[in-house]
């Protein structure tokens, strides 16, 4: 069996379709290093025809409103999930981005810069650690000092090459292999044309 299928099962108050797009997305968010929350919500978001409301995120998904609102806050800083409104009621509701471009450019933005940013710190302690530990280090210090330097390096690169990334993505797209979401692809052609 697969490893989706030992994964423990989504609520129960999903449709099984709706449940096979939360557990693609709890996959997906799970191997990328986020909360199972943050894909089970945008699962259901993604395969909802009409916007959904903050308290039936939580009932339909069986998870605390703090991990519902935690989740939703990420989602929505980071351009996946929008706020919008319905006429006469009061509740706050939610939709999915389902436009790769968008999403691929606020993931960028949002999620990876930072991490990046915080790169810069974690390779001087470990330059710091290194030279702290020269002595001892021997003829290895130079080894790790090298190895250190390939990472600042690295680091560096993919800060530059971000804006690129960015700019770059809405042209390549179209020929990528892990274009999701195809069918959106000719409803931003069209409302860029028009």
């Amino acid at each position: 069996m697969s490893e989706l299928a030992s994964e423990p099962s989504v609520a129960e108050c999903l449709h099984p379709v709706e449940a096979e797009f939360v557990r693609f997305f709890v996959h997906l968010a799970t191997t990328m290093g986020l909360p199972r929350s943050v894909g089970e919500i945008f699962g259901l978001l993604f395969a909802s025809a009409t916007p959904v409301a903050f308290d039936e995120v939580v009932a339909r998904l069986g998870i605390s409103k703090g991990s519902a609102s935690q989740g939703l806050r990420l989602l929505t800083k980071i351009g996946a999930v929008s706020q919008v409104y319905i006429q006469r009621d009061r509740r706050t509701f939610y939709v999915a981005e389902t436009r790769m471009r968008q999403l691929f450019s606020s993931a960028l933005q949002e999620s990876l810069r930072p991490h990046l940013e915080g790169n810069r710190r974690l390779v001087e302690l470990l330059e710091e650690t290194i030279d702290k530990n020269a002595e001892t280090l021997g003829p290895s210090a130079e080894h790790f000092r090298s190895r250190a330097s390939s990472l600042r390096v690295w680091n560096e690169k993919t800060l530059y090459l971000l804006p690129l990334l960015d700019k770059l993505f809405p042209l390549l797209a179209p020929f990528l292999p892990f274009n999701l979401f195809p069918s959106d692809s000719a409803n931003e052609s069209g409302s860029a044309n028009s």
